[in-house]
């Protein structure tokens, strides 16, 4: 053997040992949590399939617990499923079984599913000297029309008094229209706690006039605003039900706030009797646009039996979102949300579900149901990669979208096999 055949034998040997480690390295069986909500289920899993549809791992979760599913085998894009079966109240009172489901696509190994706890209210006592008399107090977080609780004023101290419900630490914000004056004031409280609700009502500013701010279409749109602080948000203006807006809107709104506001819009339609909103913004600004701008990305989507074909046209979007929903009839029902990007919807065969399941599945895939399907493109100002997008999601950053400046167009279809 010349010493040139000896190289070329090692050189091979290298590259196919460098190749197994890569191959092994790529080939770890993926794992995943899901730190569980308190339910009370007909039914809890936690399971992973392959790009062909196929359960390649499962478990079965409690409520309350953290559950560790680790696949015994490898998959190339694994898709991680968590299902809850549920029962709701039906209009005609009667009740429904609901299987709700979520799907991600191409789940990154170690991914954790985590369940944001609510915060407890607690009642805050307010009280507002220099008030005599008054003529309106509105607690937008509650309700633009009136306000619901006990108002007390003691005209010997000129003091008016109230109570507000929000969590420890959170922020609060209210307008009043005192001593009869023509225009309202606001309060707000930056984070709720000891003796952070004593105001002096001559030192209250005055709310203002922001906008116009344009409408991207001359479709029926919501609004709803909210001032920041560090430890959450409170509603500072919205539209109010029945009445929608449309061109434009002008908000009534602090002047400034140190955090900013959040700003989301959104255009109504519905489809089969399903509310949805064909067009949302949501983003965190310093200062109120001048408009409101609206997703240009176009699609299409098709479906035969399990695959699902997504087209893409225009701008592609970081994320695309589809609900499934069957929300009619006897039941049972589905709520089914697939989270994935452009390439993964471009080709994609719906996750099977575990064995015990199988029937309810055909039925509720099958013929003769009144499912619809809202596919959703979303797309970043900030551009963030996949990961980042699915690791926010599951860890319920609920801000985080608006952060990264949100636009989500959706079409309605009829999900037929």
């Amino acid at each position: 053997m010349n010493r040139y055949s000896l190289v070329l034998i090692l050189a091979i040997g290298l590259w196919s040992g460098c190749n197994k480690d890569d191959d092994e390295q790529d080939c770890t069986p993926p794992e995943y949590t899901w730190n569980t909500p308190t339910f009370e289920s007909q039914g809890s899993w936690l399971w992973v399939t392959d790009t062909s549809g196929a359960v390649i791992a499962r478990t079965e979760a409690e409520s309350q617990s953290n559950v560790l599913l680790m696949a015994e085998q490898c998959a190339g894009h694994p898709n991680l499923n968590l299902l809850e079966i549920s029962s709701t109240a039906a209009p005609d009172n009667t009740n429904r079984t609901v299987f709700n489901l979520i799907s991600v696509l191409n789940a990154p190994d170690r991914l954790s599913w985590d369940t944001l706890p609510s915060p407890r209210p607690e009642q805050w006592e307010v009280a507002v000297s220099g008030v005599s008399s008054l003529d309106e107090l509105l607690w937008p977080a509650q309700s633009k029309e009136i306000f619901a609780g006990d108002i007390f004023i003691d005209p010997a101290a000129d003091l008016l008094s109230f109570a507000l419900q929000v969590p420890e630490g959170a922020p609060a914000y209210a307008t009043l229209q005192a001593n009869g004056e023509a225009t309202p004031r606001y309060l707000w409280a930056p984070a709720a706690g000891p003796d952070a609700f004593s105001f002096d009502y001559d030192a209250l500013p005055a709310p203002v006039q922001a906008g116009p701010i344009g409408l991207p279409n001359a479709g029926n749109w919501r609004y709803r605003i909210f001032g920041l602080a560090p430890n959450g948000e409170a509603v500072l203006d919205y539209s109010s039900m029945p009445d929608l807006v449309s061109g434009s809107f002008d908000p009534l709104l602090p002047a400034s706030l140190p955090d900013g506001f959040r700003l989301l819009v959104q255009e109504e339609n519905t489809f089969e009797g399903l509310p949805f909103a064909a067009n949302r913004y949501n983003k965190i600004v310093s200062t109120l646009p001048g408009s409101i701008t609206a997703s240009t990305t176009a699609f299409s989507m098709e479906r035969a039996g399990d695959t699902l074909s997504v087209s893409t046209t225009g701008d592609t979007p970081d994320l695309y979102v589809l609900r499934i929903i069957d929300y009619q009839g006897a039941g049972p029902w589905l709520n089914w949300t697939i989270y994935g990007t452009a390439r993964e919807f471009e080709r994609l065969v719906l996750p099977q579900w575990p064995e015990v399941f199988a029937a309810n599945r055909s039925v509720l895939l099958g013929n003769g149901r009144q499912t619809v399907a809202l596919l959703s493109a979303r797309s970043y100002d900030s551009r963030p990669t996949y990961g980042q997008i699915l690791e926010a999601i599951a860890q319920q950053q609920t801000h985080w979208e608006a952060e990264q400046g949100m636009l989500e167009r959706t079409r309605a279809f009829q999900f037929q096999p």
